[in-house]
């Protein structure tokens, strides 16, 4: 979006934002500084500040330079800001209390996030007398936000395949552990391949399996209360089937309960109509192309870490956890096979 429109967007996180010249992240709207929070605020000198958002107040204090080309521009006010929020229902390697999750849970998630606020250590105490020492840097912490839900006008729903982003996430986890102090333990046991990823997997599954079993799992099917922990049984990695599913499925039932408008896009789609589906989304959100796209370049194949048979058993435990509106914005990646019909089968042989 950002390439295609020349527009900076907005963020949840404003850790991962640029900050302000004091320090700080730069809100969207001054009234909220629970965020969402601008990825890379306009400069002070901006005439920005004053023709957006109806507030010529807004704290547009630092210049978030972009290559050789200037600066992002503040996206028109009569376009929508296209913000990140990863919502809730996503933890890796965690007990369920950490992932069951209702409508109203998760849509606190997708309105949850961070922020950087400046803690300055750069002061002398004498009894009860504080004197700032300016020669000392600056320091920040992370504070964590929630915002009013009356800010979100339309939803952007992105979907992957639930296999190819079941590997994603294991590498993503071996990035954050290259950054630990554990990282040469956690890499000889889960190194990046498709036996670390399903040690990986097989960890998770025997290292939350007393909890899963306190579990009262007929109440998290949308599949005639069928008890999910039947279909956990020989499904690798299958809490992350779950929360697959369910964050789906929650992600549908909130911008209802919202009642706004959603894009849903599919991530395959960038593949084969990157330039197309990239209009779409421009036009979703009222902004004018005045960009070029880069290539958008996955070659990942991932077809090996999957039998059809183990699609088709996480499929089947999937299809009980997503809801009506789950099924249908999954059911393309699904795999089926008669497991029934199979053993049947395989009983004749004997």
């Amino acid at each position: 979006v950002r390439h295609a429109s020349n527009a900076t967007t907005a963020s949840n996180y404003g850790m991962e934002c640029n900050p302000g010249a004091d320090g700080k992240s730069v809100p969207v709207y001054e009234w909220s500084e629970e965020g969402p929070y601008w990825l890379h605020p306009p400069s002070t000198e901006s005439d920005e500040r004053e023709e957006h958002y109806g507030n010529s107040n807004l704290p547009f204090a630092s210049g978030t330079k972009i290559a050789k080309s200037g600066h992002y521009q503040l996206p028109p006010s009569s376009s929508y800001i296209f913000t990140k929020t990863h919502c809730g229902s996503r933890c890796a390697d965690c007990p369920p209390k950490r992932y069951l999750e209702t409508w109203q849970s998760f849509l606190k998630e997708c309105l949850s996030g961070s922020r950087s606020i400046p803690v300055s250590d750069n002061t002398q105490q004498s009894s009860s007398i504080v004197t700032p020492q300016p020669s000392i840097q600056t320091k920040h912490k992370k504070a964590f936000t929630t915002y009013h839900p009356s800010l979100v006008k339309k939803a952007v729903h992105l979907l992957r395949n639930p296999f190819d982003n079941l590997v994603s996430r294991f590498h993503h986890e071996l990035k954050e552990h290259a950054k630990r102090s554990d990282t040469a333990q956690w890499m000889k046991r889960y190194p990046n391949s498709i036996k670390g990823f399903k040690t990986w997997c097989a960890d998770q599954d025997a290292r939350y399996h007393r909890e899963e079993r306190s579990v009262d799992w007929t109440t998290w099917s949308h599949d005639d209360n069928n008890n999910l922990l039947n279909y956990f049984e020989g499904v690798a990695c299958h809490a992350e089937f779950f929360r697959y599913a369910q964050w789906h499925s929650l992600a549908s039932e909130v911008v209802k309960k919202l009642n706004i408008p959603v894009l849903y896009i599919y991530y395959e789609d960038y593949l084969t109509n990157l330039d197309g589906k990239t209009e779409e989304l421009l036009e979703f959100l009222d902004l004018p192309r005045s960009g070029d796209l880069p290539d958008f370049d996955s070659k990942k194949d991932y077809s090996g870490y999957f039998t059809r048979e183990e699609r088709a058993a996480a499929s089947d435990l999937m299809r009980r956890v997503a809801s009506a509106d789950g099924v249908n914005l999954l059911e393309r990646y699904w795999v089926t096979l008669d497991f029934e019909k199979m053993r049947k089968e395989t009983k004749a042989l004997e």
